[in-house]
Formats: C-alpha cells, structure tokens, sequence
C-alpha cells in the first residue's frame, strides 16, 4: 500500500455518471471526477487508459509519447498530475496505476483521505482547546485589568480624602 505523500492535491469534483458503461466514457469520467480533464481535453483520458491498460507491466514515458504522438514533455507533465491525485505511481521509469485495478485504487485512495481527516481531526481539538485557552487568558487578562483599573481609582479617591 502506497501511503498519502504530501505532495498529493486530490480534487474530486461531482460528476454526473457517465452516458455508457464503456472504457472510453468510465475513464474520461473518472478524469474529469480528479479534476484531470475538461470536457473537451482528450489527452489525459487516453493517457490513463493507457496507464491503466498495462496494468501489470507498467509503462514508461518514452513508450506514452510515442503510442500517443505528443511532446514527452507533456506527457511527463501529465504523469505528474496523476501521481499527484494518488491515481498513479512511479517505480523506476515505469508509471503504474496506484493498485493492481481501479477498485483498490478509489479503496487506497478512500483510506488515505480517513487517515488525513483523522488527523486533520486531531488537530482540530487540540485547536479547539488551544483557542479556549486563550479565550479563558484574554477574559482573565481583561478582568484583571479592570480590577486593577478599579483599585486604581480606589486609591486615588482615598488618597484625595
């Protein structure tokens, strides 16, 4: 299992389900789903059909340049946007699907995000009680204040008798 690096920026935006239940429509859908294609961008769904077709094997970036005719450059470009939305890996100069089939990948996937809000949890209550203590400080600071404003005025009305 590959865990969450920080790197990884996974947007998963609400997308209406596909018209068919073909490879070409499910892996544009589940581009667009990352935020890795526009409606009228073809290359990311045909690089991660790709990906995904050699599955076992892997494949390298010469070997997408030239199966797709596009600027290496760009393919590498790509690849790294995949690896940052936790859908790919790399090992070595071959990039893999993160897990040995979609499934498993949106499973890995869904457990990183319950690992990181669990954490993000932890954090928020340790925010929460950090926040109320200084809420407690600020109040206690701000009464003492006002009593020593008071004793202040006390005195010097004592002093004037």
């Amino acid at each position: 299992m590959v865990s969450m690096a920080s790197e990884e920026r996974i947007i998963i935006r609400p997308i209406a389900k596909p018209s068919e239940d073909s490879v070409d429509e499910l892996t544009f859908w589940f581009c667009r789903a990352f935020d890795l294609a526009t409606k009228g961008e073809a290359l990311e769904p045909a690089l991660f059909k790709e990906i995904v077709s050699a599955m076992g094997t892997g494949v390298t970036s010469k070997e997408l340049n030239d199966r797709l005719s596009v600027p290496r450059t760009t393919v590498i470009y790509h690849l790294n946007r995949f690896i940052g939305s936790g859908l790919v890996v790399r090992k070595g100069r071959k990039y893999f699907l993160r897990s040995e089939d979609m499934e498993s990948t949106i499973e890995e996937l869904q457990a990183d995000m319950v690992r990181e809000f669990s954490r993000m949890l932890e954090f928020a209550e340790r925010f929460d009680a950090v926040l109320a203590g200084d809420a407690l400080e600020r109040r206690g600071n701000a009464e003492g204040k006002r009593i020593e404003g008071k004793r202040r005025v006390e005195a010097g009305n004592r002093r004037k008798r």
